[in-house]
């Protein structure tokens, strides 16, 4: 039996790249007389087009499934499964260090074993967590 999946989160880090984009080309529009500035223009919209395309294509492979045992991960490294009966506490307290996990702070981590944890990201977190709490886990 399958649970509901859930896409991941994507964060303001993202939406924050067109304005970027925008800002770099005025600049280039600006001081397009220079050689230097062109080419770091360029450049930059170039890394900024990468980040986007990056992340579009990495979303896209990453949800979240919880099923009658199990939480499932898909990401494009593979497949997770953790089982319930492994898991040993879930919390959703925001830290400085999870922005780079999904470049979303509204984070869900899950420790489970003696010293394994995985942070994710879940789009619909409320519904993430209801599900979780109607399997029986105790939600921090």
């Amino acid at each position: 039996m399958e649970g509901s999946a859930y896409r991941s989160k994507i964060g303001g880090v993202f939406y924050m790249t067109l304005p970027l984009m925008v800002l770099v080309a005025t600049v280039w529009y600006y001081l397009q007389n220079s050689i230097i500035w062109t080419i770091i223009c360029i450049l930059a919209i170039a890394v900024l087009m990468l980040i986007i395309i990056a992340s579009v294509v990495v979303y896209k492979k990453i949800s979240y499934t919880i099923t009658e045992n199990s939480v499932r991960i898909k990401s494009p490294h593979g497949i997770i499964d953790i089982l319930f009966s492994k898991i040993t506490s879930v919390d959703t307290e925001r830290d400085e260090e999870s922005v780079y996990y999904g470049m979303s702070r509204d984070v869900v981590r899950i420790k489970f074993g003696t010293f394994s944890s995985v942070i994710i990201s879940p789009n619909n977190k409320k519904g993430f967590l209801d599900e979780l709490k109607a399997a029986g886990l105790n939600i921090e």
